[in-house]
């Protein structure tokens, strides 16, 4: 038998918070009764569209008590002036540069282009508002756009996070909008030796260490459908292969019920294989362990 560690984690993008996205979120956790990885974004309390909205409450409903709490960072204007640093219009994602305007303009842009001591502002403010609101401890960041660079770990070993996931796989975004466009020349760089086998490990910065957890199998965003088999058997032969093999796999709360039956199909596709077993896990389960055996 083949045991597949499989982590389901979901980006929380700051921009809305639609019912389909949290009943669909909801109806998921409910059918395979997994734990989940949320990598909340404090951008909610500051966006006008949003932080009248219940948000709080919206979270709280969502995650059950199995669930995780990571931090999630993009760089729009309203938070950003929030935590008193100055906004940047560039880098961006695309480039044809960022397409929201007003207090949303920055959600585009790649958190490499600030500096040090401005990502420790928007990192600790993160960290503030979300712990405060009781949704933490916070030790697992993903950034926006999967856009991770040395000046960013550091901050996030100043504010005392153990687990870093935006490590990804260029490749993944094929066939999708983003294919040849900034997001996925920076993911090559960014991640050159990353691939879907990719196996979690060790940062070291400051004399300390963040575990990686390889985004290794992407954002379902992305995925084309004809993909979901050949993934999901991608994974089997990853985890008879190596040891230590974790599956990780990325969603988008603000996109969830436009996506979830491909993940659906790709968990079913797995459970199809007579000598395969899906075990679901999260970040720290993951850390744990390694601790475990060191």
């Amino acid at each position: 038998m083949v045991n597949i560690k499989l982590i389901i984690s979901m980006d929380w993008e700051g921009c809305d918070l639609l019912d389909r996205n949290l009943d669909s979120i909801k109806e998921f956790k409910k059918k395979w009764n997994c734990p989940i990885t949320h990598y909340l974004n404090a951008g909610y309390y500051t966006n006008p569209n949003t932080m009248m909205d219940q948000v709080t409450d919206k979270i709280h409903m969502t995650m059950q008590s199995d669930d995780e709490a990571g931090l999630h960072l993009h760089a729009p204007r309203h938070f950003v002036e929030s935590a008193g640093v100055g906004l940047k219009n560039g880098p961006t994602f695309s480039k044809h540069g960022d397409y929201n305007s007003g207090q949303e303009f920055g959600q585009e842009v790649m958190l490499h282009g600030y500096s040090k001591p401005e990502l420790d502002r928007l990192i600790s403010h993160s960290k503030t508002i979300l712990e405060d609101k009781g949704l933490g401890p916070l030790k697992s960041f993903r950034a926006g756009g999967w856009m991770c660079d040395e000046k960013l770990i550091d901050s996030l070993a100043d504010n005392e996070f153990e687990i870093e996931s935006s490590a990804t796989v260029a490749e993944l975004l094929e066939g999708s909008s983003w294919e040849n466009d900034n997001l996925q020349r920076y993911i090559s760089l960014m991640w050159d030796d990353i691939t879907m086998d990719s196996s979690p490990y060790y940062l070291t910065t400051n004399n300390r260490k963040l575990l990686e957890i390889p985004n290794n199998l992407g954002a379902i965003d992305y995925w084309q459908p004809s993909w979901i088999e050949i993934l999901a058997q991608k994974c089997i032969e990853n985890a008879q292969n190596k040891t230590n093999y974790v599956a990780v796999i990325n969603s988008h709360q603000e996109t969830f019920s436009d996506n979830v039956d491909k993940l659906t199909s790709f968990i079913e596709s797995i459970k199809l294989c007579p000598y395969a077993n899906v075990q679901f896990t999260n970040n720290q389960e993951v850390l744990n362990k390694l601790k475990e055996s060191a």
